[in-house]
């Protein structure tokens, strides 16, 4: 029996060992211990049967909580290392965004501003210009229809 037990106590650190009578029978009570996170692996194993029963099944029952607990914990594990390195991923990704938009973003922004603000005042000027330098010749001609906007009329929704 403590061969089984040493199994278990060397993956969980430290075990308690609780037993009590129910009538005839025994309730046994296995309970691990450690700094576990994940409560799955803090489960105890609980049999209550006679004496005679626990003497024929308690080590083979032992083995396979045993088993099934280092499974888990193996599990557990191992999903954790994964998280964490995705985690590292994430956080390396988004520095390396972050350094990347602040550095592309502010010369571009300085360099596109000056350069579409003076692109704008030469068309504002040079669309300005053109009728009254249409209309100067003509004298008491009509003035031409405003050019249709390239934009969508919000009444022709509707």
């Amino acid at each position: 029996m403590f061969v089984e037990l040493e199994a278990l106590l060397k993956s969980c650190g430290g075990l308690k060992l609780a037993m009590k009578m129910k009538g005839d029978a025994m309730a046994v009570v296995v309970m691990p211990e450690g700094e576990a996170k994940d409560t799955a692996l803090r489960q105890p194993l609980v049999m209550t049967a006679t004496a005679a029963e626990l003497d024929a099944g308690f080590a083979e029952h032992l083995a396979t909580y045993t088993g099934a607990h280092a499974s888990l914990a193996e599990q557990v594990a191992a999903t954790t290392a994964i998280l964490g390195e995705a985690q590292k991923a994430q956080v390396t990704k988004a520095t390396k965004a972050l350094s990347g938009k602040a550095g592309r973003s502010s010369p571009a922004a300085a360099k596109a501003s000056p350069d579409e603000d003076a692109e704008d005042d030469d068309n504002e000027s040079s669309e300005s210009d053109a009728p009254a330098a249409a209309n100067e010749g003509k004298g008491d001609a009509p003035a031409p229809a405003e050019p249709a906007s390239s934009g969508t009329d919000l009444a022709s929704l509707f």
